[in-house]
């Protein structure tokens, strides 16, 4: 099922080939057969370089992890990483740039895996030689986001993916027992959690789409069916009657929650303004790493919405141009940075959850963090989802513009996202996907 699967993926990168990515024509189309190791468009095999540049997601500051295994690759090969440091809302963008003039000025770079079909579609970037040993390190569902015509385009480096979080110790004083077990467990919250506190939050600004297309798989539904048509409409409906709008209007959000990023929902999880939380960044190593006890931080599986405890998956990955002139050496630190010991080394110092099953088990993991987190990490790690599909930046930019309004009560959401869905079906008419 799997080759078929990737074969399914590959024709349709194949016939999308040509299509604009962020507003962009006239791309060159996706075989990527007479790239890899044999020269690439700009050359770049035979000698291994002596240094490359990494497009970094960010500032090394706020990626400890990266920055100490970017020492680690240094000093075992003797290769020189000069690290971009891009902000994240601009590093596609920047990408996007360099690689539609053919500039060689990148080398590698990270960013999460649902970009890559447009990356792919495009041939800007290469093919990785990862072992089979090597790939199958990884979950089937982590594997397959990476991999197309049964090749590997960036390699897996970093989990983020939700986790749910409970503050026991507010549980305990509430005579609450266990953390809400399904969607309408949290809704029963209200009747149980105080006026100090919010009885859930989780990151709206900015990460709209991410948390609709969660609660979209945990209703059973997709963006999109096997033949690239936009299918969310119905189930999309189901999120907002069922658990979104009840949410909202029982008073169970928190004031503001569509302008909440990732950091002020952290900010106020720990602060203790938050009954439970869906937390997108390493929230469970943060709140121990600033103060709060063991016994204290609540974790549980996501709640269950009609059909699945689907998380989503936005793994980071690192990729290698295929306008380098030092794809051999590129593509070296892209293996290494998604090998064994690197996935733990970033899991021990940053907090991020490890993209390799087998770092739970490690000595110095366990030692850092309790088994329920272990276990939780883990767990969402095998059963996260994502969906890769074409003109990404367009499509969510129609979700988000139809999703928020009726979030917030503005909107119908039958209205809503059925004019959503038939605007990505025209697009992609337009753009001959369909």
């Amino acid at each position: 099922m799997g080759d078929e699967h990737n074969h399914t993926r590959r024709r349709f990168m194949q016939t999308t080939g040509a299509l604009g990515i962020a507003g962009s024509t006239a791309l060159a189309g996706c075989t990527s057969s007479s790239k890899s190791d044999n020269g690439g468009k700009n050359g770049g095999s035979g000698e291994m370089a002596d240094k490359i540049k990494f497009f970094n997601a960010g500032s090394l500051k706020d990626d400890p992890g990266t920055k100490k295994n970017i020492d680690r690759f240094e000093k075992k090969t003797g290769i020189e990483v000069e690290v971009n440091e891009v902000p994240w809302s601009n590093l596609k963008t920047t990408l996007i740039t360099q690689w539609r003039n053919e500039s060689s000025k990148v080398d590698a770079f990270n960013g999460p895996t649902w970009w890559l079909a447009d990356f792919v579609a495009a041939d800007w970037v290469e093919p990785l030689p990862l072992t089979k040993k090597h790939l199958n390190k990884f979950p089937d569902n982590l594997k397959e986001l990476v991999m197309f015509d049964g090749k590997p385009y960036m390699a897996p480096q970093l989990g983020k993916w939700g986790n749910f979080l409970y503050d026991k110790q507010y549980f305990e004083k509430q005579g609450i027992s266990s953390p809400p077990d399904t969607w309408d467990d949290v809704l029963k919250l209200g009747d149980k959690v105080g006026n100090d506190r919010s009885a859930f939050g989780f990151t709206w600004a900015n990460k709209d789409v991410f948390m609709f297309k969660q609660f979209l798989w945990q209703a059973g539904g997709q963006v999109f069916n096997d033949k690239h048509e936009p299918v969310f409409a119905d189930k999309g409906v189901k999120v907002f009657d069922e658990f979104l709008t009840p949410l909202r209007k029982k008073g169970l959000l928190p004031s503001g929650i569509q302008s909440m990023n990732e950091g002020n929902v952290g900010d106020a999880f720990i602060g203790g303004k938050f009954a439970t939380v869906e937390g997108w960044t390493p929230l469970g190593s943060r709140a121990l790493d600033e103060g709060w006890k063991k016994d204290r931080l609540g974790i549980a599986k996501p709640p269950k919405g009609p059909a699945s405890r689907a998380t989503f998956q936005d793994s980071n990955a690192v990729g290698v141009s295929a306008f380098s002139k030092r794809k051999k050496a590129a593509k070296k630190f892209a293996e290494f940075m998604s090998e064994e010991e690197s996935c733990k080394t970033d899991m021990v110092v940053e907090g991020n959850p490890a993209v390799m099953p087998s770092v739970y088990d490690s000595d110095e993991v366990k030692k850092k963090y309790p088994k329920e987190l272990r276990d939780n990490m883990k767990y969402n790690l095998k059963h996260a989802t994502s969906e890769i599909y074409r003109l990404q930046p367009q499509v969510d930019d129609i979700l988000s513009s139809n999703i928020t309004p009726v979030f917030l009560g503005k909107k119908d959401a039958h209205d809503a996202l059925t004019a959503a869905q038939q605007d990505i079906k025209s697009l992609y008419k337009k753009n001959k996907i369909l």
